[in-house]
């Protein structure tokens, strides 16, 4: 945290001055209080008015003082939060997928938000209480002295006191502010599960175990603030105990001293100000030193992301190129690869060539391989072993963002964001203006209903593209890949979270974006891929078959088995449909 507060030098020393100021003007209280009684008890009544003149400069003083104070704190910790926030973001841009495979985004959402917060209170109320309480009670501690030095140590005698309570419950407060982010971090991952998949909680009528399973996550949550209100509790008694004997200690002898004769009425009702101002610093220390041990877990769950190494220095690298680049072919010699952690290999001695204008079709079942395959292409991941050049060119070699201009991805989900339309095919090219976009629709066969909607290239599409069919977020998708314009194609079945007449209009939009590209396509429905110049069937991470369509089908193996059984169940499908249509009179 101190080299975000390192950049607001000049905030803190404002926030300094403030501070001293408000110490001063409190002790002048604690001599109005004195200077009042005393003139009152010796009716002195000149000395009254002047006395009464400096109290409202005084009160001024403390109006003024007390806004600049409170101003500097929350804009210091403002800027903090939004540089905190900034760097994260950027920072986390740039890690390696394998990140984001291994973390819940609702965890990450959980310190952009919950941790951040916390980070920032510290920048500013707690680490200007921590140095204001100390010094105000310093200096009630030197008036004291000047008052009544036998009083003065008395009264300071509670302070080590104060300073060892806070010492043995920061630490559990520290360790249970800890474990209470990663319960919230863990019910924030639990809540964007659920909130973003109503219509599936709602078919399968699972209402009642999703909250029986948040009504956990919420009881630990309470438990961890339950136990932090027992420390809290327990630090505040102990503290208020100490300061109130030490408080009503002093009273006594000071009552003493007055009926003795050898202490002023005034001087008393000083001492009893200042007391305050040397017992509450002391009593609010703790709870001071607690919130910045919470802090203090917050920001440790903060830089433990922007601690993991990212896959690039600089966004300067991922530039998006004006120019189409150049590609002649893409290598795959022997590549295996096995995901971190995992023990059974994804990839086994994968070998392949793909060449300009090139179609190569990826089948195979679930779990084979595929999207692994585009995984290593992007550099999402390393291979572990074997070589994967571009141009001739090991990959490794090339920089990141040089390597992915080559590749225009299509996912089967579609990957839109909230915002609106243009927004979304802008991503493709950033630079690109509006007649750009409309002609990237138009050879998506997406225009049509794009100018159909109210606001047209304005309208949003809300989150993940909620507000459209999913036809029709597939065809934007296959609008940003057209404006991108690069000259492999990454085709991660398409068509196959779609009904028939979607995948119709999508199939022809793919084909306009296939023109003169290099393509590879894992293909679901294997009607759509026989046109491939190659045909690779994948299982457990190895290419067992490879062949054209036609020489497939002739060598009567798996891809043979594939193509008639999957044949076999379209064909019983289409059955099914017209006898529920004939069957309802249709």
């Amino acid at each position: 945290m101190s080299k975000y507060m390192l950049r607001h030098k000049l905030i803190y020393f404002i926030l300094i001055i403030t501070t001293l100021m408000g110490i001063t003007l409190e002790l002048m209280i604690a001599w109005f209080l004195s200077a009042v009684t005393d003139a009152a008890v010796h009716f002195d009544v000149d000395r009254l008015k002047n006395v009464i003149g400096i109290g409202l400069l005084m009160l001024a003083g403390i109006g003024v003082n007390g806004y600049a104070d409170a101003y500097f704190k929350n804009n210091v910790s403002a800027k903090i939060r939004n540089e905190l926030r900034q760097d994260m973001m950027k920072h986390t841009l740039k890690l390696p997928q394998s990140y984001f495979d291994r973390n819940h985004s609702g965890d990450l959402l959980s310190r952009f938000t919950n941790d951040n917060q916390s980070v920032g209170e510290a920048c500013g109320q707690v680490i200007i209480g921590l140095l204001r309480n100390p010094l105000l009670a310093l200096a009630a501690f030197a008036y004291l002295l000047y008052i009544h030095w036998l009083l003065a140590l008395i009264c300071f005698a509670m302070g080590p006191l104060m300073f060892l309570t806070g010492k043995v419950f920061g630490k559990a407060m520290r360790n249970n502010s800890i474990q209470l982010q990663q319960n919230m971090g863990k019910t924030t991952s639990f809540l964007n599960d659920i909130l973003g998949s109503s219509m599936v909680f709602k078919s399968f009528s699972i209402e009642p175990r999703l909250f029986k399973q948040y009504r956990k996550h919420s009881e630990n949550i309470a438990s961890g603030e339950l136990k932090r209100g027992s420390i809290e509790g327990a630090t505040s008694a102990v503290s208020s105990l100490l300061g109130n004997m030490t408080f009503l200690l002093a009273l006594v002898i000071a009552g003493y001293f007055v009926a003795k004769g050898s202490l002023e009425v005034g001087a008393m009702l000083a001492f009893i100000q200042l007391m305050n101002y040397l017992v509450n610093p002391f009593s609010a220390l703790p709870g001071l030193v607690a919130s910045m041990q919470q802090s203090l877990g917050a920001a440790g769950r903060i830089f433990e992301v922007m601690d993991v190494p990212a896959e690039v220095d600089s966004f300067e690298e991922s530039k998006q190129q004006t120019k189409t680049p150049n590609f002649q072919n893409m290598k795959l010699s022997d590549v295996s690869f096995t995901y971190p952690g995992a023990e059974i290999q994804s990839l086994n001695q994968v070998s392949l060539e793909l060449i300009r204008g090139q179609q190569i079709a990826i089948v195979g079942p679930s779990g084979g391989g595929k999207s692994t395959l585009f995984k290593l292409l992007l550099r999402f991941y390393d291979a572990d072993k074997g070589e994967l050049s571009l141009n001739e060119q090991p990959i490794g070699e090339i920089s990141l963002s040089r390597l992915r201009s080559h590749f225009a991805y299509v996912p089967q989900d579609s990957g839109l964001y909230s915002g609106t339309i243009r927004d979304n095919i802008r991503n493709g090219r950033l630079d690109a203006g509006d007649e750009e976009i409309l002609e990237a629709l138009r050879k998506a066969n997406a225009y049509d209903f794009v100018m159909a909607l109210p606001q047209g290239l304005d309208s949003e599409i809300g989150e993940e593209g909620t507000r459209l069919s999913g036809g029709q977020r597939q065809r934007l998708s296959i609008a940003r890949a057209i404006l991108k314009d690069a000259p492999i194609l990454l085709l991660d079945e398409a068509t196959a979270a779609l009904d028939n007449e979607s995948e119709k209009l999508v199939q022809q939009a793919i084909r306009k974006l296939m023109n003169d590209k290099s393509t590879l396509v894992i293909a679901h429905r294997l009607s759509t891929i026989q046109q491939a110049d190659l045909i690779l069937v994948m299982e457990n991470g190895s290419i067992v078959e490879r062949g054209n369509h036609e020489e497939l089908l002739s060598a009567g193996g798996r891809y043979h088995a594939l193509y008639y059984s999957q044949l076999e169940r379209e064909e019983e499908e289409g059955q099914m449909k017209e006898a529920m249509l004939s069957s309802t009179g249709h």
